[in-house]
């Protein structure tokens, strides 16, 4: 007994307001170890950031003393990727100065868009063995090629925007780099990439904001956002992306240049970050995006070949089709202006319209054709993403500083599935659109197997009787609009993300798609919005985005077709590029 009263004086010094300095003690302890975080995190960034800085600047350096001029740069950079490959194989041009012309101006153009990450030094190297290799040359010989952050190449770290990859240099190239070096393809930059990569801005921490070359107070899309601001302001010819829902296709439409995004598991995808790959519904595809049709043909050519199927076992040993592609069979295509949920702008209702009368003059025949309920897929792609509860990106972010663009979605993952129930409610309730709130609801992810399992068969029936209409109508392809609007204003992702739904739709079904540029928004685009409808919060800020400056915005149409017939993707991307290429 006298040793329980000792115990219970002892904890005396607990009551009345000292246990209130405890308290006190442990938030103050938990704030310092939060704020040490927070710089510890901020610390890694600047290091890195400056770092990549460094090393664009001793890359200029570099190349100046090499005496690449502008008037040289400029002379062998606007060539097209046809005229590069012949010029380099008849020696008219060597890999080596292609090499430096393209990272001078890869690194003058970084300077006002932001869009590199760094340089790849072994290029130079890789460029003289290229000069100096006899025999059979690949089909890339001596072509330069920037790649996506998010690949790994040896020596480099692979970071998609997060600090806690920094200093975690990988230690072999994904299997896509290997094939191009493979085929004579020299990788020379590294492009930048949104934090995560699941939103279509393009900025991060680390290495910053990415900007449009057409207008800079606007974005280039994401994530392949570096790739398409570089390839559109003349820096590469030919650069590698990713897309799991619109990643290559959001940039070509919104900078103007070509992106193809092929059946998820036709290019080998090992060897990119990790992030996504525990969700296997909906797959990422590694693709490419290009100044101009050719690019993505002699890409596929280069990259469907032997060594690619014998490096990845997984990959179906499909050559490129060049029948298939050369074929000049008329097809029959669905066509579709609006999808049905998000209503496109006239300037994009505009460039479905001129890829069909181009299509109709080579023979094609064009039927409207509305894609299926696209509020029922959209639910699926986002259950999807969010089937985890988010906790995936959560655990990668953890430590990490949240850039900007994607600050309401991790902040939004972290609530209660209760309290996001409640923020969905009241978010569809204002915004007069029930997708608004599943948006936050579907971050809440699924509560066991039997419901994850439930998921994939609702997406299988979706994949079913899409292809029931696509059968019914008897279509070989569709083509429609590259998104629903032009580039957005920096920030802007949230007010837009309905839009997405125009280019997720063929990453549920693992459709081919790619976008080719047709046309740019005029004023009478402009002046069409008056009759652009706004009963949504989402079609509100649709209508105010275009007002807001708009004219002189490219604007793409997608073509899309059956899952494994790239080469009548790229067929109709070929015959629309040289309808307009006509129409000067």
């Amino acid at each position: 007994m006298d040793r329980l009263k000792n115990w219970d004086y002892d904890l005396d010094w607990l009551n009345g307001r000292n246990i209130s300095f405890v308290f006190l003690g442990l938030v103050t302890l938990k704030t310092s170890h939060s704020v040490y975080k927070y710089y510890k995190a901020k610390s890694k960034i600047k290091v890195k950031r400056a770092e990549c800085l460094a090393a664009c600047k001793k890359m200029a350096e570099h190349l100046k003393q090499k005496g690449i001029t502008k008037e040289k740069r400029e002379a062998v950079t606007k060539l097209s990727i046809k005229e590069l490959n012949e010029k380099i194989k008849s020696g008219d041009l060597s890999a080596v100065e292609v090499c430096e012309c393209f990272q001078a101006m890869a690194l003058d153009v970084n300077l006002k868009l932001n869009c590199v990450v760094e340089p790849i030094w072994e290029a130079e190297e890789m460029a003289l063995e290229r000069d100096h290799k006899t025999g059979q040359k690949g089909p890339l010989h001596g072509i330069p090629v920037s790649i996506k952050e998010n690949y790994y190449i040896k020596g480099y770290d692979c970071t998609a925007g997060m600090q806690s990859c920094i200093d975690q240099p990988v230690s072999d190239d994904a299997v896509i780099v290997k094939v191009l070096k493979k085929q004579g393809a020299i990788p020379f930059v590294r492009t930048n990439v949104p934090q995560t990569m699941m939103t279509f801005e393009c900025s991060n921490p680390i290495y910053g904001r990415t900007l449009n070359p057409q207008d800079i107070e606007r974005g280039p899309g994401g994530s392949s956002g570096g790739e398409g601001a570089l390839i559109a302001a003349g820096g590469s010819v030919l650069g590698i992306g990713t897309d799991i829902g619109g990643s290559i296709r959001i940039p070509a439409n919104m900078c103007g240049i070509c992106g193809f995004k092929p059946t998820a598991g036709r290019i080998s995808g090992a060897g990119t970050h990790k992030l996504t790959k525990g969700q296997t519904l909906v797959r990422t595809s590694v693709g490419m995006l290009s100044r101009d049709v050719d690019g993505v043909v002699m890409a596929m050519q280069a990259l469907l070949c032997q060594y690619m199927f014998d490096l990845d076992p997984t990959v179906p040993p499909i050559p490129f089709r060049e029948e298939i592609y050369q074929d000049k069979r008329p097809l029959k295509i669905g066509f579709y202006l609006n999808d049905g949920y998000i209503p496109s702008v006239p300037s994009m209702h505009r460039a479905v319209n001129k890829a069909k009368a181009i299509l109709e003059a080579q023979g094609h025949t064009l039927v409207p054709m509305q894609p299926l309920d696209p509020k029922r897929m959209f639910r699926l792609f986002l259950d999807t993403v969010g089937a985890d509860g988010t906790k995936t990106y959560l655990n990668c972010m953890k430590d990490d500083i949240y850039d900007s663009t994607v600050r309401p979605f991790f902040y939004t993952s972290q609530l209660p599935v209760a309290m996001k129930k409640v923020v969905g409610w009241i978010t569809s309730a204002i915004s007069r659109d029930d997708m608004a709130g599943y948006m936050i609801m579907a971050l809440s992810g699924f509560s066991s197997v039997y419901e994850y399992w439930n998921h994939a068969v609702d997406i299988e029936d979706y994949k079913d009787d899409t292809l029931a209409l696509w059968r019914s109508h008897g279509v070989d392809a569709v083509i429609c609009p590259g998104f629903p609007f032009p580039a957005i204003p920096h920030n802007s992702f949230g007010d837009l993300v309905g839009g997405c739904v125009y280019s997720t739709m063929y990453n549920l079904l693992n459709y081919p798609a790619g976008v080719v540029p047709v046309t740019k928004v005029t004023e009478q685009d402009i002046q069409d919005m008056a009759d652009y409808p706004q009963k949504t919060m989402f079609e509100k800020n649709i209508k105010k985005m275009m007002l807001g400056g708009t004219v002189g915005l490219s604007c793409g149409v997608q073509c899309v077709a059956l899952p494994y017939q790239e080469e009548i993707v790229v067929r109709l991307m070929k015959e629309v590029e040289q309808g307009i290429r006509g129409d000067n």
